[in-house]
């Protein structure tokens, strides 16, 4: 199963989406076990999640961005996104006037390189 832990900040003008992702922000987590299971190891490691939600193949773990320690992991901007192989938080900052612009929508999540699964969620696509 593909897992994918997320935060949406929609507190100021921008939207801020954070994926967090393997290979350098290239890549989704694949994971086994119950839901249970994921959310204790998601715990564990630091991720304090809000809810999860199951989406065909992919679960997507929400986030407590208020109870994240951001300095505990990478972001994408520390490392070398076509080498690395390191686990980082990939933010998206996005005008809240463009959210629900599907136009603009499809070519941002086209030039963002993300992973086909992610480009067709409903996450994306949802508004806000």
């Amino acid at each position: 199963m593909i897992l994918i832990p997320y935060f949406i900040d929609t507190s100021k003008d921008w939207i801020q989406l954070g994926l967090f992702l393997c290979s350098g922000g290239r890549e989704v987590w694949s994971v086994d076990g119950t839901d249970k299971q994921v959310a204790k190891m998601l715990a564990t490691n630091g991720f304090p999640v809000l809810t999860m939600d199951k989406q065909s193949d992919a679960l997507y773990a929400k986030i407590d961005l208020t109870k994240l320690q951001m300095v505990d992991f990478y972001t994408w901007d520390e490392v070398d996104p076509k080498t690395s192989e390191e686990d980082c938080w990939r933010i998206f900052n996005i005008p809240k006037a463009l959210w629900s612009c599907p136009v603009f929508k499809e070519h941002y999540w086209k030039a963002a390189n993300l992973p086909f699964t992610m480009t067709t969620s409903s996450l994306l696509s949802s508004s806000l």
